[in-house]
């Protein structure tokens, strides 16, 4: 039942199952006892009448003799007084008994009265105490009904609150998950413009110096083609002009010439890094023996490639795997790199070694002789495509 949950609801019932089990009982225990019917209520004694008497007695009368009917009669009139006699002193004593039997009834009567009265007294108590009983057990019904719904109106009130506070919560996680995806991808988006301009830039960079490298390659070229046409000129002039004062000494000195520019020429044959006495010598390899100094070069020119190489450019070009590119270049007698190629499995993948082999630091020449010379170096380069 929904009106006996809670603890002052069932203490209500209680209260109220007892009285009512009270009440019974006193109806019971109260009530009025059983008695005997007053004796005035009885068979009452009928004597009969004189008439009644003298006729029953008259046939006797006649059949007896006349002495015997007076005597009869004498005796009959001694009897009737006896029997008067009797008849009132019963009567006096019948009215006697009647009256202590009234007085008895009367004060029987005063004491039912009494009882009854007390009876009603008692009922109407009883009835206060379960009227009260029951306004007491409604008031307690009405405020644990009170309290029920002030209860249920305030858990409702704060499941609403709960409810609202969670949907308010979930709002804001979601509005700043929102706002944080849409941070993430504009700085993504930053991120990868800023690469691709900085990957833009760098790639323009890198045409700019190949394309000035080639420039300056082509005009040191032109000027030693120059050079060498002028000096082939003059050399054919001295030549022409030696022989036409003196064809001998003409000759001693075109040989002369000839033998210090054939000794010139090669001076100036680049050397394998193999073959040199003396290598070239990379920042931070002046320690050492020779062997030493070729070693550490070799190893710092494969760290500085392999530390500034892209290589998510060959993940980008499709490629998987490792690409092996052989890159080749000279140190010249000043230590500068110049004469680069390189040769790979794609395009990019050659101009990025190449633009990472000029970014290679100037070295201490490599000494042939005594004198500083060109040396050309040979690198496999192995890159693992991302």
């Amino acid at each position: 039942m929904k009106f006996l949950q809670t603890k002052h609801e069932q203490n209500s019932a209680k209260i109220t199952t007892l009285i009512v089990v009270i009440v019974v009982l006193l109806c019971f225990v109260v009530g009025q006892d059983y008695q005997d019917l007053p004796e005035e209520y009885g068979v009452a004694v009928n004597f009969g009448d004189i008439s009644d008497l003298s006729e029953n007695i008259q046939p006797n009368i006649k059949e007896n003799s006349d002495s015997e009917t007076e005597e009869l009669l004498e005796e009959e009139i001694v009897e009737e007084e006896t029997a008067e006699q009797e008849i009132t002193e019963e009567e006096v004593i019948e009215e006697e008994v009647k009256e202590e039997k009234i007085d008895e009834q009367e004060k029987l009567n005063e004491e039912l009265e009494k009882q009854e009265a007390e009876k009603a007294a008692e009922e109407a108590a009883e009835a206060e105490e379960a009227a009260a009983a029951e306004k007491l057990l409604a008031q307690q019904e009405e405020e644990a009904l009170k309290i029920k719904n002030e209860k249920e109106a305030k858990e409702a009130k704060e499941a609403k609150e709960a409810k609202e506070k969670l949907e308010k919560q979930k709002a804001k996680e979601a509005k700043e998950k929102v706002e944080a995806a849409k941070k993430a991808a504009e700085a993504k988006a930053k991120a990868d413009k800023a690469a691709k301009e900085a990957k833009e830039k760098a790639d323009a960079q890198a045409k700019a110096k190949i394309a000035k490298e080639a420039a300056d390659a082509k005009a040191k070229a032109q000027k030693a083609e120059a050079d060498r046409v002028a000096k082939a000129k003059l050399a054919a002039e001295a030549k022409a002009k030696a022989k036409a004062a003196k064809a001998a000494s003409d000759k001693a000195a075109a040989d002369k010439a000839a033998a210090a520019a054939k000794k010139k020429s090669e001076g100036n044959k680049p050397m394998s890094f193999a073959l040199i006495e003396n290598s070239p010598i990379y920042p931070g390899c002046e320690s050492g023996n020779n062997a030493a100094k070729k070693k550490c070069m070799n190893d710092k020119i494969k760290q500085f490639l392999a530390n500034n190489f892209n290589k998510r450019l060959a993940g980008d070009l499709g490629l998987s795997g490792i690409q092996k590119i052989n890159i080749r270049f000279t140190i010249s007698e000043t230590g500068n790199i110049t004469g680069i190629r390189v040769k790979g499995p794609d395009p990019k993948l050659e101009e990025e070694a190449r633009r990472v082999t000029k970014l290679l630091p100037k070295m201490k020449p490599g000494m042939q002789q005594g004198r500083p010379a060109a040396v050309t170096f040979n690198l496999p380069l192995s890159v693992k495509a991302e």
